[in-house]
């Protein structure tokens, strides 16, 4: 599963479960603009980590807003919650490993993290073959 992957699918789920509010990507960690409505979603980080030679674990983190600030339905943090608890990124369920509520500069945001653990699949080793062996003689060039 790809980072991209992941964040179209975190849109997808906010779109299904918030039909009627506007749901924008943000492009930056500035504030964002007053005139916009909604929530907006971000990536804050992401990283691969190996665990053994053949393991690695990816980690994502997500910043989710309500954007209108002085109007937040007292609903909508256990609607979130429940919503990105565990989203399909095409066809396979991901469970956040961590959700919770923080307040930056007075403004609330959701914090949502996604862990997964990834396999790398080795091509399969061609088995080894039995090797025939027969004796010969071998003829001298002045004969």
């Amino acid at each position: 599963m790809t980072t991209n992957q992941l964040t179209t699918a975190i849109a997808n789920t906010l779109t299904q479960n918030f039909p009627n509010i506007p749901i924008n990507l943000a492009t930056g960690p500035a504030s964002p603009d007053p005139d916009f409505k909604g929530i907006t979603y971000r990536l804050l980080s992401t990283q691969l980590t190996r665990e053994r030679s053949d393991r690695f674990v990816q980690s994502h983190a997500y910043e989710i807003r309500w954007l209108e600030t002085d109007n937040i339905p007292a609903t909508l943090p256990d609607e979130l919650f429940e919503a990105l608890e565990t989203i399909d990124v095409e066809g396979t369920p991901y469970r956040a490993t961590e959700l919770r509520w923080e307040t930056e500069n007075n403004n609330p945001r959701l914090l949502v993290y996604y862990t997964m653990r990834t396999t790398k699949v080795s091509e399969s080793a061609t088995t080894m073959q039995h090797l025939e062996q027969r004796p010969t003689t071998l003829k001298a060039a002045n004969e």
